[in-house]
């Protein structure tokens, strides 16, 4: 019930940010490059996490961030954004996964402490097989068309009852490579021919990638404060083709420590518990936001 209440929380404060700015929040940014690296091309990186605070009661944590500052730059934490980095948000949070998460200091030899999430917006379905555009509710600031636009209610065309926006994941086990949902599996290539193939390559998948899901909230980073896909159904393995996700592209899916699924926040605010044996046909649909798909209602 806490879990479900914290997207359901999660999912008003999109609604207020649309409210104020008529477009739900970006996941961060990325200039018409390409480059992510905060070259200062970039504009604000913040993940939407951060964006978020303002609507959610920590606009404490929100003002002390500066958002025309990077988080991690050269693999060294930003000096002026360690205490917000290593802030806990509690909402952010679902009580169910005991696990911890990515213990240890930030990145650079600080002496603050990583702080995680169970919560990841929805960047759609692999964008290999959908034109190469992201087609999630996920899109980032810079102008690079590849990465999204402008999200709002009226881009949200298959609807925003059958639209995912956020889902929950289980949390890594900072580095240990222990096999469950926490882990990320190595996959050759991120291109396999469709959705069922996607889904095949990663399922096979044994070898151990990346074991820190849910790490350093405030980035854009995917598995971080980034996204999740809508390739693998709830609680399957992710996969990605290197530990260095960078901001899209990689087959980490949602999941959860609850028994038979996982909470979805859909973009109507609404939360809906989506069972592990759901349909993979259904799953994708409901990871676009303008395929074009009719998802039944008992579908879920």
């Amino acid at each position: 019930m806490q879990c479900t209440n914290n997207l359901k929380q999660v999912g008003l404060a999109m609604h207020n940010y649309h409210s104020a700015f008529d477009s739900f929040p970006p996941t961060g940014g990325i200039d018409a490059s390409g480059n992510t690296g905060g070259s200062g091309k970039v504009p604000q990186t913040a993940s939407v996490h951060m964006r978020l605070l303002n609507y959610l009661e920590h606009i404490d944590v929100y003002n002390a961030y500066n958002f025309k500052l990077g988080d991690v730059l050269g693999g060294s934490a930003v000096a002026a954004q360690t205490t917000v980095m290593s802030t806990n948000i509690p909402g952010y949070l679902c009580p169910s996964d005991a696990n911890p998460g990515t213990t240890g200091n930030l990145a650079g030899g600080f002496s603050s402490q990583v702080t995680n999430i169970n919560y990841s917006i929805n960047a759609g379905n692999n964008r290999q097989n959908v034109g190469g555009r992201v087609n999630g509710v996920s899109w980032w600031l810079g102008g690079n068309a590849t990465y999204g636009g402008l999200t709002t209610l009226a881009t949200i065309t298959d609807g925003t009852s059958n639209t995912a926006g956020l889902g929950e994941w289980v949390k890594g086990k900072s580095g240990a490579l222990t096999p469950g949902t926490n882990l990320v599996y190595s996959i050759a290539s991120l291109a396999n021919g469709g959705g069922q193939a996607d889904y095949n390559a990663c399922a096979a998948s044994t070898t151990p990638l990346w074991d820190n899901k849910g790490e350093y909230w405030t980035l854009q980073d995917t598995g971080r404060g980034g996204p999740y896909y809508h390739v693998m159904t709830p609680n399957k393995p992710g996969c990605g083709v290197s530990a260095a996700f960078g901001t899209v592209d990689s087959f980490i899916g949602a999941g959860s420590s609850h028994p038979g699924g996982a909470n979805v926040l859909l973009m109507d605010g609404s939360v809906r518990f989506v069972k592990d044996a759901v349909n993979l046909t259904t799953w994708l649909a409901l990871g676009s936001r303008n395929g074009g798909e009719v998802i039944s209602a008992d579908a879920l």
